[in-house]
């Protein structure tokens, strides 16, 4: 089998609260079917052991997208192909649209860029009351209630009890910079002229059984994309990159495949 476009990195952008390795499964999976990338899974700011957000920096996707495009310090032509997850894969769009000549394919797992959605809609008005909760336990200084009810709105259920101290330390550890997150997809309100500046192939994936606010914005964005479709992950929920990868991952990777089959840029 041949290659992905060996010449064009795919570079993997991981979910809030995880870290580049949430992609091991997905780069083992694709080395072994012969799709070789090369392949890059950054750490996003405050994740991974990585500094959080700097100080006096807009909370906004675009500075979370060219932190990205400078720790992965590749030629300023190369082209590139995108996945992502959730605040990942609404990165991926924003580096997409700094980038549109260079970003050759978007392979997107529900993005929650939650200003594509109208004022008044349900959905948008249940993301904004999680992003207040969270602000309300860390503005208390409360990192581990702000964790407990972020994991727990897109577990569906509270899960705290079940971790150990270490695993919610390291979900705690994350949750200023979080705050960040929810500001830039916010702020994502691109207008339909932005978006037709991407012509590349957009994969989206969206959970059968994800939460309200992920689901209204991948609908959304499957209409208001110009070369968007989008599948549906039969009962799928929002966390099933990391919890159900053998399910998800066939999904991106022949979207990636079917990009290689037609890509001229190898």
């Amino acid at each position: 089998m041949t290659d992905i476009a060996p010449h064009s990195p795919i570079v993997c952008l991981h979910s809030s609260g995880a870290s580049g390795r949430q992609w091991r499964r997905l780069i083992a999976d694709a080395t072994a079917q012969g799709l070789s990338g090369p392949w890059h899974a950054p750490d996003f700011m405050g994740h991974g052991g990585r500094a959080g957000w700097p100080d006096g920096a807009p909370g906004d996707l675009r500075t979370e997208a060219q932190a990205v495009l400078a720790a992965l310090d590749l030629p300023p032509d190369q082209p590139l192909h995108l996945v992502g997850h959730s605040y990942g894969g609404a990165t991926a769009l924003q580096m997409a649209l700094l980038l549109p000549q260079r970003v050759r394919s978007l392979t997107l797992y529900e993005p929650v860029a939650f200003g594509m959605l109208d004022e008044g809609e349900p959905a948008l008005h249940e993301a904004r009351q999680v992003a207040q909760t969270v602000e309300a336990d860390l503005d208390r200084g409360d990192l581990d209630a702000a964790a407990r009810g972020f994991v727990g709105y897109w577990q569906g259920r509270d899960i705290w009890p079940e971790l150990d101290a270490a695993q919610r330390a390291r979900l705690a550890e994350p949750m200023p910079t979080i705050r960040r997150h929810f500001e830039g997809l916010y702020a994502a309100r691109w207008r339909d002229d932005e978006l037709a500046r991407l012509q590349m192939p957009v994969q989206l994936i969206c959970g059968g059984a994800t939460r309200d606010s992920a689901r209204a914005v991948a609908q959304t964005l499957a209409r208001r994309l110009p070369r968007a479709q989008l599948a549906w992950l039969d009962d799928g929920a929002h966390l099933a990159p990391l919890s159900e990868p053998e399910r998800v991952n066939p999904l991106i990777l022949a979207h990636l495949r079917a990009v290689q089959a037609m890509s001229s840029d190898h």
